[in-house]
């Protein structure tokens, strides 16, 4: 059976459905939680342990762990503020093409608010991505994905 595509879905028949296959049918013991239903396993504390799906969406489990880039300026706007990105990255000095930034810790509103460049003056902290003393330029596209880094240094 397949999940129905009208009518209101349940936790309990979705867990039912990534369980046995079965919408609406299968013993499943409580909580349901949808991490678990989403990624596989019980990490979250799902009574039951369910397989894994979208194996080919990687991160399987999603890693919505996050690094900090403090103090980075916008050029409309005068006061800092800090974005943010998956902590699997590493230190903000690691930061490259491609790699998303996100405006919450969550991660889940990204870095596109109208403005696609953003500066930074480096330091010695792991949250700045030019060197103590150096200037950094970070330009990012619609989907706050960023395209260009540029580093000055005095």
């Amino acid at each position: 059976m397949a999940v129905p595509f009208s009518g209101t879905l349940t936790m309990l028949g979705l867990a039912q459905e990534a369980l046995y296959g079965t919408y609406g049918s299968g013993t499943i013991t409580s909580p349901i939680h949808m991490y678990d239903l989403v990624n596989g396993g019980n990490s979250a504390g799902s009574g039951n342990s369910y397989p894994a799906v979208n194996q080919n969406c990687l991160p399987n489990p999603a890693d919505r762990t996050a690094a900090v880039l403090t103090d980075v300026y916008y050029v409309e706007a005068s006061d800092p503020v800090d974005l943010f990105y998956s902590a699997s990255i590493g230190v903000a000095s690691n930061l490259s093409v491609g790699d998303v930034l996100y405006i919450n810790q969550a991660l889940t509103i990204l870095a596109t608010v109208g403005l696609t460049t953003v500066y930074q003056t480096g330091t010695s902290a792991t949250t700045t991505r030019a060197p103590n003393g150096c200037f950094s330029e970070i330009t990012m596209n619609a989907s706050a994905a960023i395209t260009v880094l540029l580093q000055e240094c005095p």
